[in-house]
């Protein structure tokens, strides 16, 4: 099925837009957001479960909270054609949170929290193994 689109309507798009808000929002409660009961909710739900289209729940966290004041977002010029040494690399990264595969400028872009800038220094360090890197410091997010 992969490649296929499915067509879902604008209650569907507002559930979705609900729970990534809130993702353990009550079934009931979701339902009187968008009156409907609660039933309905769980089987829009479950269907689109079933097509895909919600893969999984996750969480929200608060990095400052945490400690991790400094964000960067690091895109990487890999400079070897076996980019699986640098796969292998970044799952054991924690200061990693994703990695995106790019097209234009750079092979990769990573989104990294670390508790101070020379945490993110030695990260780097550590990176310039795979390639030649730019950085990107994180003001403050928006959304």
């Amino acid at each position: 099925m992969k490649g296929l689109v499915y067509i879902i309507d604008q209650t569907d798009f507002e559930i979705l837009k609900l729970l990534g808000e809130n993702s353990r929002i009550q079934w009931k409660e979701l339902g009187q957001k968008i009156h409907m009961t609660g039933q309905a909710v769980g089987n829009r739900i479950r269907r689109l479960e079933d097509l895909g289209i919600i893969e999984q729940y996750t969480i929200a966290i608060n990095r400052i909270k945490l400690g991790q004041v400094v964000t960067a977002f690091v895109t990487l010029f890999v400079t070897t054609v076996n980019h699986q040494e640098f796969m292998n690399f970044f799952q054991g990264e924690e200061g990693i949170s994703e990695v995106h595969r790019i097209s234009g400028e750079g092979c990769y872009l990573l989104k990294t929290h670390f508790a101070s800038n020379e945490e993110l220094d030695n990260f780097l360090g550590r990176l310039l193994k795979y390639g030649n890197y730019r950085v990107n410091l994180s003001i403050g997010k928006l959304k």
